[in-house]
């Protein structure tokens, strides 16, 4: 058969164990693939380790870090918890949209425990005069960024850190609910609030 002489013009002359070998090429893709990597490993060696080119895993992570940084507008102080930003109740609108936007948001889930309307769910209201963590700016502002967790509430709402300016919207749109009264309001805790009022 022609099958069986082309495969005898094939056979290598070694043998082993009664078995012997075909002389078949690889497949001229696989060898391209190969060369590729050939050519890879050497162009990564000369760009990273010879004419160090390219950044080591050391400085990688520096510049992560400062993208970090200038993308959350992290301090020295605000990330030993400490801060020297003032915390106000902004009555400008766009202040308090943008608060609105951050409440109603997914990524920090504020009124699935407070509510849409901050009428209170799980959470408690924050539209009546009786608070539980005090009502000045500093102290709502607080309540957001160190949360609460043994009653549930993470820091930001759902521990993804925010810039303060971002915080100090929330607040601002917080305080602008107070007196609101929307419906089925949740009832005040009076073991727990107090009397507190930000006008």
């Amino acid at each position: 058969m022609k099958v069986l002489d082309d495969e005898k013009d094939k056979l290598l002359d070694h043998e082993y164990d009664g078995i012997r070998e075909l002389d078949n090429h690889m497949p001229v893709w696989w060898l391209w693939l190969f060369y590729f990597t050939i050519a890879f490993g050497i162009g990564y060696a000369l760009y990273y380790e010879v004419f160090e080119w390219g950044p080591d895993q050391h400085e990688e992570y520096e510049m992560e870090m400062a993208a970090a940084e200038e993308k959350y507008k992290f301090d020295e102080q605000s990330s030993a918890g400490e801060s020297s930003f003032t915390w106000t109740y902004s009555e400008q609108v766009e202040v308090i949209e943008k608060g609105k936007e951050i409440f109603m948001g997914m990524n920090n889930l504020c009124f699935t425990c407070h509510g849409s309307a901050a009428e209170g769910l799980v959470g408690p209201n924050l539209t009546d005069d009786f608070w539980i963590h005090g009502c000045s700016a500093e102290e709502v502002a607080l309540s957001i960024t160190e949360g609460y967790p043994d009653k549930g509430m993470v820091a930001y709402g759902s521990g993804a850190p925010m810039p303060n300016e971002d915080v100090n919207a929330l607040v601002s749109y917080i305080g602008s609910l107070q007196g609101t009264n929307p419906p089925n309001a949740k009832a005040i805790d009076e073991a727990r609030a107090k009397p507190c009022s930000i006008n």
